[in-house]
């Protein structure tokens, strides 16, 4: 009996152990319980749940989801609340303030997408020992939907077109909606851009654009484009919904029959370039103080420039001109006449242009010279540009034209000597031109073709020069065209500049094949673009800088070739002139800006 009782004792004491234990754990570490529903607000936008999984596998009604207690620590989460048996019934959790938080799972929304809706919300709850508490987290569409739709008409005016969605984010990509796209696209919540680009049965262009601002999350933005009617600027009229947040854009299209803007042709030089435009069909609801001409560098660059439309020369039939000067060498542009007034947000079509490249003078500083059969050439060895009377007078033993070094020379360096002399009893100018020496014509004169190959426009040729002058010896025969000195008078030098349209082949006396050198006309001939000149008569006593501006005879043509000659006697082509005559030259080059013309 007494071991009967023995047992029951231990039994009692160990029944009743255990109820102070567990009384002591829930003192230390209460519990409660938690359940969870979660759900996804279906958008008021229309069809946004019916969407089509993205690439990569993102599903937008998977949803991730995370707890967090009041210190912020992660307590539970999934990938897959709806499959993830920790969170199907009561989930337990010691009490305390608990934040819940859940997204659409494997994206974060921060780029654009086609059928790619964001889910994302979160809740708090007080979980309470002992009890159960219920909690709601209910998850809203967190990016912006985009819908774009073409009237049918559009097909009937129009070859193609496409509607390029911008967000004012730099690193999100934009979409595009072309005529056969469809479905909607999704963006993170930041202003937009809708910029339409259209290409007429005419294959002309026309773009115009249209921004959002004010976006919010669930916005759905519908963009309608149709055709306006004829003469017609087009118009917008809007649609708004609070309770489905959906904004619809209606924009009218101007076809050709009403309002046309068109650029036409830039005539781009080194650092300006003239730009072609007209606006045809204007209406009575076009303004000019509406309409402006934009530029900017290049396709790339985000921000237009602006040129009022006051500023633009006007011409014949609605065309209209503007010099865009201060440009860069070498660069390409982009302009477009753009027209916006309340409704309207309009461009023309986009000319883009490349301004002309800044080429100098090979070796104007005439640093380069080499020696070949006993005659000298102003260039590096293996190099044709420029050449002298040296090949004519160097058969005789004599280089009329040389290098000269020293306190001789501009500033110490290296400079071009041109010495007019009596060789076997025939006077030789010194010079020196850009070309080639073809070969002798006895004792007569020379062949040469004149001018090397040159495309670019410049509008000055710069220098440095001394020259050294004497009367014409009074047995000189003088030549009968018009301006030369007589005898007893001063030799003259003379430099010019030419800008071709090919290389000329003259001769100073009659030779087959080539033209006579003395009777060109620099004014009049049509092969000249620009042509510029100076002569002078005295002596100087120190270098001296010159500037020949080239006078434009044509400014849409482009030139295949240059010409510089520099000779120390003006009318060496005849054998006239004073031997001794020295012109040093230095520091060749050009200036570009904008030309003068005849």
């Amino acid at each position: 009996m007494k071991k009967i009782l023995s047992i029951l004792s231990i039994i009692c004491f160990s029944v009743i152990l255990a109820s102070c234990n567990n009384d002591t754990l829930e003192a230390e570490s209460p519990i409660g319980y938690l359940k969870l529903d979660v759900s996804t607000l279906v958008s008021t936008n229309n069809n946004t749940r019916s969407v089509t999984p993205a690439p990569g596998n993102y599903n937008p009604k998977t949803i991730a989801v995370t707890i967090k207690n009041a210190s912020g620590e992660v307590v539970l989460q999934t990938q897959d609340v709806a499959n993830d048996a920790k969170f199907k019934g009561n989930i337990i959790l010691k009490p305390g303030k608990y934040t819940i938080e859940g997204a659409s799972a494997g994206w974060d929304g921060t780029d654009s997408g086609f059928g790619i809706p964001y889910y994302a919300g979160f809740t708090s709850v007080n979980v309470v020992a002992k009890t159960l508490t219920k909690g709601t987290l209910v998850l809203t569409q967190n990016n912006v939907k985009v819908s774009v739709n073409y009237d049918e008409n559009f097909r009937q005016y129009f070859k193609t077109a496409k509607c390029i969605v911008t967000s004012a984010i730099n690193e999100v990509a934009p979409r595009i909606f072309n005529l056969t796209t469809n479905g909607s696209a999704y963006f993170p919540v930041a202003n937009l851009n809708f910029a339409l680009h259209v290409v007429n049965k005419k294959d002309q262009s026309f773009s115009m654009e249209k921004d959002i601002t004010d976006v919010k999350p669930r916005d759905h933005f519908i963009i309608n484009y149709k055709v306006a009617e004829a003469g017609s600027m087009g118009g917008v009229t809007v649609k708004v919904d609070d309770t489905t947040h959906s904004y619809e854009y209606t924009l009218e299209i101007p076809r050709k029959s009403g309002v046309s803007m068109e650029a036409f042709r830039a005539d781009a030089w080194s650092n300006f370039a003239d730009l072609s435009c007209a606006v045809t069909g204007k209406t009575s609801n076009f303004l000019e103080s509406n309409l402006t001409l934009q530029w900017k560098k290049n396709q790339a660059d985000a921000t237009w420039n602006s040129i009022p439309a006051a500023d633009l020369v006007k011409g014949e039939n609605d065309a209209m001109t503007y010099r865009l000067k201060n440009l860069d060498p070498s660069t390409e542009y982009v302009y477009r006449l753009h027209y916006e007034d309340a409704d309207n947000k309009i461009n023309s079509n986009e000319i883009s242009f490349t301004t002309e490249d800044q080429v100098q003078v090979y070796n104007g500083t005439f640093s380069e010279w080499y020696e070949e059969g006993g005659i000298i050439f102003p260039n590096a060895r293996g190099t044709s540009y420029w050449n002298s009377s040296n090949s004519g007078s160097g058969s005789f033993g004599y280089n009329v034209t040389s290098p000269v070094e020293g306190a001789e020379a501009y500033q110490g360096g290296k400079s071009a000597q041109l010495k007019s002399q009596s060789i076997v009893g025939k006077f030789a100018a010194g010079s020196v031109f850009t070309g080639e020496f073809v070969g002798l014509v006895g004792t007569k004169g020379a062949k040469l073709r004149w001018g090397v190959p040159f495309t670019a426009r410049p509008t000055i040729l710069n220098g440095v020069m001394k020259y050294t002058t004497g009367a014409i010896p009074s047995n000189a025969k003088k030549p009968s065209v018009e301006g030369a000195a007589a005898p007893g008078e001063n030799d003259a030098c003379q430099i010019f500049c030419a800008l071709l349209t090919e290389q000329l082949k003259v001769c100073n006396t009659t030779a087959k094949g080539y033209e006579l050198s003395t009777t060109f006309n620099w004014e009049s001939d049509p092969r000249v673009i620009a042509y510029g000149t100076i002569t002078q008569n005295t002596s100087d006593a120190s270098w001296k800088e010159f500037n020949i501006p080239l006078v434009y005879h044509n400014l849409k043509a482009k030139p295949t070739h240059m010409l510089i000659v520099c000779s120390a006697s003006r009318w060496g082509d005849y054998f006239y002139g004073y031997p001794g005559a020295t012109l040093l030259i230095d520091e060749l080059n050009f200036t570009y800006g904008e030309p003068t013309s005849k």
